[in-house]
């Protein structure tokens, strides 16, 4: 069975032999009625034993990305109010100090839209090795850029290093160097105690309910965002409505999360389990995040998908049998 979808719709899929059992997974996901239960944060769609659903909070608790675009155009008001006070506190450079989940979405918006002319230049710092703090310290004037301390735990040690690193040398050119620094991390951390204590410019909150690798469209991912020149707006009106596309009430068949997972899903229990991104030249950063969230989400429990990203691809002969190519335009 040769299942192919409209070639000029957003989504085309080419499933060739698979179709028939991605197509018999959404109907069961239809019958288990799975797009309400998911946006009603049922944990018993992991954990089918609701006891034992019951006894792990970060399977109904972690789902708050569900409603990161709309809570995202709600503080766009304050957002941009924010960029244009740093503006015209005479910023010209942006550092992000952070690891991992907090640090790949700033690297991907500053790789994929800046620099913007107008605003600030944004680096993102995550790596301990000493010559990279060195390289990027020798690229900035201390005392032009607003550091963001991101941490969503507040206690991650690569990030308080960073920021132990860059604090003195603000503080020898400022007599208000906590001027300089704004920190991102969930309500009541350690970090954030500390940067009330050293009178930080501004403290934005995380959000518990969202991983940090589910975070582009949280404050981790659009304050610096919005210092870039990232039209925040057009981005978030567009994750809105594909958030739509995939609500509660949209058939499964014409869910586009559901059938993309489905389809991965599937070819993946089949042994294509390598997810292959073909990606046009201007989006090629965005494979480094895409490769965090498809490993780290599916790679669970002794399984997963393997994602690849391929800038230059070769000829069909080239490849085996484990292979599924996504290509994202």
């Amino acid at each position: 069975m040769q299942w192919e979808t409209d070639k000029h719709s957003e989504e085309y899929y080419s499933l060739g032999p698979y179709a028939e059992a991605v197509q018999r997974r959404l109907s069961a996901w239809t019958a288990a009625d799975l797009a309400r239960r998911m946006w009603a944060r049922d944990g018993t769609l992991w954990i089918p034993d609701p006891q034992a659903a019951a006894q792990d909070p970060d399977l109904e608790n972690r789902m708050g990305w569900l409603d990161l675009p709309t809570e995202g155009l709600a503080q766009l008001g304050s957002l941009t109010a924010f960029a244009e006070e740093i503006q015209a506190a005479g910023y010209t450079h942006a550092v992000v100090l952070g690891m991992g989940g907090s640090s790949l979405a700033p690297e991907v918006y500053a790789q994929v839209f800046g620099p913007v002319e107008g605003y600030l230049r944004l680096h993102v710092l995550d790596s301990t090795h000493p010559e990279a703090v060195r390289n990027l310290a020798k690229r900035i004037d201390p005392l032009h850029t607003l550091f963001i301390v991101s941490s969503k735990s507040g206690g991650t040690i690569e990030t308080l290093s960073f920021f132990k690193y860059f604090f003195p040398q603000v503080a020898k050119l400022c007599p208000e160097p906590g001027r300089s620094f704004v920190v991102i991390t969930d309500p009541g951390s350690s970090l954030e105690n500390a940067a009330r204590e050293q009178a930080f410019r501004q403290v934005f909150p995380g959000l518990p309910s969202v991983g940090g690798r589910y975070s582009a469209l949280s404050n981790f991912g659009l304050v610096p965002a919005v210092l870039l020149g990232v039209p925040l707006e057009q981005l978030l009106e567009r994750a809105e409505a594909m958030a739509r596309r995939c609500g509660p009430e949209v058939p499964v068949a014409k869910n586009p999360a559901l059938v993309l997972g489905a389809a991965w899903g599937e070819l993946g229990r089949a042994g294509r389990d390598k997810i292959t991104l073909l990606l046009s030249p201007a989006l090629l950063p965005f494979s480094s995040w895409a490769e965090q969230l498809i490993a780290e989400s599916t790679g669970k429990n002794g399984r997963g998908l393997i994602p690849v990203p391929e800038n230059t691809p070769a000829g069909p002969e080239a490849y085996g049998e484990d292979r599924l190519f996504v290509s994202l335009r």
